[in-house]
């Protein structure tokens, strides 16, 4: 779904919160690009993440395009980024996960990076997996997420 720049501001104050989509109010969220791409990549970009359903895979919603402004929208993940569950810090040491909890999330993320090698059209190799880069859902099942430096490869490579 292509949203206008304008729109995405009004319902999200400026970027800066989560926001309901009218259709079926599923939660999501918005990441703007910090560089923008050339605007046949960043279509190639928007083409590749929305073709991927996995279940560990972010579901893109929408994007927006306009002049040097891009932003997708995403689901929404309520427990955030992978990284403030495993990594501690004087504001959430009592948050930090249990080994079993970090297993699972392992073995989803690997999942989920194995569809891209294995189970996509076009291999797609991400090139940046880190834990920045792994959102946990309510129930703390992992979805893999940012493809900005993922590179596609045709199946015979």
């Amino acid at each position: 779904m292509n949203l206008s720049y304008h729109d995405l501001q009004r319902r999200t104050g400026n970027l800066h919160r989560v926001w309901e989509c009218i259709q079926d109010g599923t939660l999501v969220a918005v990441k703007k690009l910090d560089k923008p791409l050339r605007k046949k990549e960043f279509i190639t970009e928007v083409n590749t993440i929305g073709s991927m359903h996995r279940m560990n895979l972010v579901r893109l919603c929408g994007y927006c395009s306009e002049g040097s402004q891009q932003l997708l929208v995403y689901e929404f993940m309520k427990n955030g980024f992978l990284d403030k569950w495993i990594f501690p810090s004087k504001h959430c040491r009592d948050r930090l996960l249990d080994w079993g909890t970090r297993f699972h999330i392992a073995i989803a993320t690997a999942q989920g990076i194995a569809y891209f090698h294995e189970q996509c059209r076009n291999r797609i190799i991400h090139c940046d997996i880190k834990p920045e880069n792994i959102l946990l859902d309510e129930n703390f099942c992992p979805k893999v997420l940012d493809f900005g430096l993922a590179k596609l490869m045709g199946r015979e490579h």
